[in-house]
């Protein structure tokens, strides 16, 4: 841990996520881009038995991982290439997030596709594509883009005052966005999700490990490659911008609220420190 990632920890660290022991095997990676199916993918996978199966809510609802998670992108990044053999990110390393978690979906997913699939060689892995990429493009706009910006306002101001404000923006928006996205999710979004494809399949994983999925393939394709009956229900129906941008707020609303407060907090304590010690002085020559 570097010295400036120390007082981060300082200030704004938060009590980490429970670690105990891993007691069931990593079954099903899910490496495919946010807005790709993903929480489709997720439901689904829970109505299969893969439960429990990490998802981006799971990150920010609450954020209590984020700091574990910006660990994991620091290691995954800052390694020097003479030592990245002694760097690697094992399943130990992701166990600190993914511990209570049999599959992992979403932007985690694909982020540390590659690593993921070395941790858990054993685990299915499932490349969830969205094969009409403007429509993707839009939807990506549409919610995660709220994490591809950093810009220097209100919000900005509050995420100072808040660790989970803090810390969505240090792993979210300036870090895993701009990473993954080379620097811009609206500027390059299209390319890096079709490197990003071409990547994973590049792997030469065997039929029987990796499954090329889109939501309209609905239960048949999934059911057969990972051995499950179809369920006698529909397929699950995703979560569309609207819902994803409500379901945010409503969470946020909390961090927001407490960030104001600190910010009150704050200004106010060098006002009433500058009153005791006048009235202190006004007292003493009473």
């Amino acid at each position: 841990m570097t010295f400036t990632d120390s007082v981060i920890h300082f200030l704004y660290g938060l009590p980490p996520p429970a670690i105990g022991r891993r007691k069931d095997d990593m079954q099903v990676l899910a490496a495919g881009i946010s807005r790709s199916g993903t929480d489709s993918l997720r439901e689904a996978l829970h109505v299969l038995g893969v439960n429990h199966t990490y998802h981006g809510f799971d990150t920010i609802l609450p954020p209590s991982s984020l700091e574990a998670i910006y660990k994991l992108l620091q290691k995954k990044y800052t390694t020097v290439s003479d030592a990245a053999s002694k760097m690697k990110l094992t399943a130990e390393d992701f166990d600190t997030v993914l511990v209570n978690s049999v599959g992992v979906s979403d932007l985690f997913a694909a982020e540390f596709a590659i690593e993921l699939i070395e941790a858990y060689p054993d685990a299915k892995v499932i490349l969830n594509v969205r094969r009409d990429l403007d429509t993707w493009q839009a939807s990506m706009k549409n919610t995660m883009g709220y994490f591809d910006r950093n810009p220097i306002d209100w919000d900005w101001c509050k995420s100072w005052f808040s660790a989970e404000l803090f810390w969505i923006r240090q792993t979210m928006s300036r870090t895993m966005m701009p990473r993954f996205f080379r620097g811009s999710l609206e500027s390059n979004g299209k390319w890096v999700h079709k490197q990003h494809v071409a990547m994973i399949k590049g792997l030469g994983l065997p039929e029987d490990q990796l499954l090329e999925w889109s939501v309209e393939d609905g239960w048949g394709p999934l059911c057969k490659f990972l051995d499950r009956p179809i369920p006698e229900m529909e397929f699950p129906n995703g979560n569309p911008p609207k819902a994803w941008a409500e379901r945010i707020a409503k969470t946020m609303k909390s961090h927001h609220d407490r960030a104001v407060r600190n910010m009150v907090i704050f200004g106010a304590f060098p006002v009433v420190t500058v009153c005791v010690a006048l009235g202190t002085i006004w007292t003493g020559r009473a």
